[in-house]
């Protein structure tokens, strides 16, 4: 992991450093999106899909779990 600076200007605009878009592969014009947690923040390259950049991040949520039950069930919930 590398530490790169950059300075915050009086317009609070932030140049992202060479190493930075070399590393994201973004050029001028390109979206970028913070992930921010508490007190730190996350650069990313904006993904083409958000859907595709999502897909799998929490299967072991539901690993192993009936789906076809499970939506049958909660569709008899809606009759009341």
């Amino acid at each position: 992991m590398e530490t790169v600076i950059a300075r915050i200007s009086s317009k609070n605009q932030i140049v992202l450093p060479k190493e930075v878009r070399e590393a994201l592969g973004v050029h001028g014009g390109d979206s970028v999106i913070f992930l921010v947690d508490g007190n730190k923040a996350i650069i990313r390259s904006r993904p083409d899909s958000f859907t595709e950049a999502i897909a799998g991040l929490y299967e072991e949520i539901g690993a192993g779990q009936d789906w076809q039950q499970w939506l049958e069930k909660e569709r008899a919930s809606w009759q009341g």
